[in-house]
């Protein structure tokens, strides 16, 4: 009886070169309409600084850093679409054209830097982040989160 051999495939690492990217129209991809936009640029391979070379899809932020996929679905929409969606391919292309030659990941701490510099709130739909917000706010009154 024949055996089954297994073979696991090993992951490169994510680079920034164009060629290893792949462009995807949201509006198909969400909508199944045709239209033009807006885009968002993935990769599949591993973090470059991950010993175990795990394999997973990163999506490019506007920043011309990587963002792991689940990370950017854990993003709210609002937030999502500033920091990841590209309005049109020449969009994409002029990020892409100013990417140095070494990667580099986004993190939990870099994300929290991007979301105090951008202003970005809990929608007033959400009480609980509100009140969450306002609690931090009455916390910090004198650093970061207060209120500008």
């Amino acid at each position: 009886m024949p055996r089954t051999v297994h073979v696991m495939k090993l992951a490169g690492s994510i680079t920034n070169q164009f060629q290893n990217f792949q462009v995807q129209n949201l509006c198909q991809l969400v909508h199944h309409v045709e239209g033009r936009g807006p885009f968002i640029v993935t990769q599949d391979g591993a973090a470059p600084e991950d010993p175990q070379m795990r394999e997973c899809s990163f999506v490019l932020t506007r920043r011309g850093t990587w963002l792991h996929f689940y990370l950017y679905l854990a993003l709210p929409e609002k937030v999502r679409a500033a920091f990841t969606h590209f309005e049109t391919v020449a969009d994409v292309l002029k990020t892409a054209d100013s990417l140095p030659a070494n990667v580099t990941m986004e993190d939990a701490a870099s994300l929290q830097s991007f979301l105090r510099e951008s202003g970005f709130e809990p929608d007033v739909s959400d009480p609980t982040g509100q009140a969450l917000l306002h609690q931090a706010r009455q916390r910090h009154a004198d650093g970061e989160l207060a209120k500008p």
